[in-house]
């Protein structure tokens, strides 16, 4: 009889210590509230696990849009902005008009600013970057989000016209006259605010020159002096005209 009371308190005590140490159920708010917990520790590869799971238990539909969209902050804060510009503009197709999109919109907008390269580089995230800035602007004008968007604008821009300076001089420098006039003639066209516009009448003018145009040359070197008259460039550019013609 002691034996089997003995074997009955061994069971309760091993039932008791089980209860204890068994894991608890948690639901899909508890793994968000987790995740913001490791978002405000700056620990975010741990955040984007706990709104993943958050998500994969599904509880309501906002929750899952919430979590959804903290993952692509989450990429965003450590950097990964290959990944959080994937994760916004997925969340800008699958919820089209929520209250979150203007900053949904322009948190887009600075992932693929934060990719630009340098000007000799590819520029696809300089233009995705423009492209979604100038959307933001168009869509949501009057949103708190909008008011850093011309900025933006305006350095992708700069960016861009740098870059079709860049390959425009390349192709002067190699004697590729004619490939270099239609690049610095596109960047006058689509850039004519640029800060680099000098050196794109300067070195089209010599292009003209130096592909037998010399009526175009005169008159781009022309606009180049009107234009920059303190530019260095416009000095050289009178020196050409004075001496050539």
């Amino acid at each position: 009889m002691k034996s089997f009371f003995a074997l009955l308190s061994a069971l309760c005590l091993l039932t008791a210590c089980s209860a204890a140490t068994a894991p608890k159920g948690k639901s899909a708010e508890d793994y968000y509230r987790l995740g913001e917990q490791h978002f405000a520790n700056e620990d975010y590869q741990e955040a984007i696990n706990a709104y993943e799971k958050a998500m994969e238990i599904y509880e309501t539909a906002e929750l899952n849009r919430r979590a959804e969209l903290r993952i692509a902050d989450a990429h965003f804060a450590n950097e990964e902005y290959v990944e959080a510009a994937a994760g916004y503009e997925d969340f800008l197709k699958r919820h089209p008009g929520t209250p979150q999109s203007p900053r949904v919109m322009f948190q887009l907008g600075e992932s693929y600013f934060n990719q630009i390269l340098a000007i000799d580089r590819d520029q696809t995230a300089t233009r995705n970057a423009l492209i979604t800035f100038e959307s933001l602007l168009k869509i949501y004008p009057d949103a708190p989000e909008s008011r850093i968007a011309p900025e933006r604008i305006e350095a992708c821009r700069n960016h861009l016209a740098a870059n079709e300076l860049y390959v425009g001089l390349f192709y002067y420098k190699f004697d590729k006259h004619k490939a270099a006039i239609d690049r610095l003639t596109e960047l006058l066209e689509k850039f004519p605010d640029s800060p680099d516009k000098d050196q794109a009448y300067y070195y089209l003018g010599c292009s003209f020159l130096e592909n037998g145009h010399p009526n175009l040359a005169v008159t781009t070197f022309e606009n180049l002096i009107a234009d920059f008259p303190r530019s260095p460039l416009a000095a050289k550019a009178k020196t050409i005209l004075r001496e050539e013609f």
